[in-house]
């Protein structure tokens, strides 16, 4: 019995105002059919589906991205390091036995 007591305003309405509410709801959007709440839903489902097989892309692509770039400063690193041991032997001549 004290669910009802809830309901109390709109009991006193009656079927007219609460007909008038059901109106006013429909007309400011707030009481949708379920067919469109269900496509609404669904194309937001799809939407959902598309970012993350774009975000899962866009992890491998960065994965691969970080291994090429690794790769490239290894090379970098021993490119670096002969050009120093060049130009040391330029400077100075090479050095026996070493």
């Amino acid at each position: 019995m004290e669910a009802l007591t809830g309901l109390a305003p709109f009991l006193q309405v009656g079927a007219g105002g609460l007909l008038t509410i059901g109106i006013l709801m429909i007309l400011t959007g707030r009481l949708v059919p379920a067919g469109t709440v269900d496509k609404l839903l669904s194309g937001r489902d799809e939407r959902i589906s598309e970012l993350k097989a774009t975000v899962d892309s866009e992890r491998d692509r960065n994965c691969r991205q970080a291994q090429q770039i690794t790769a490239l400063l290894e090379t970098g690193r021993t490119t670096t390091h002969v050009l120093d041991e060049i130009r040391k032997v330029a400077e100075h001549g090479p050095r026996e036995g070493t």
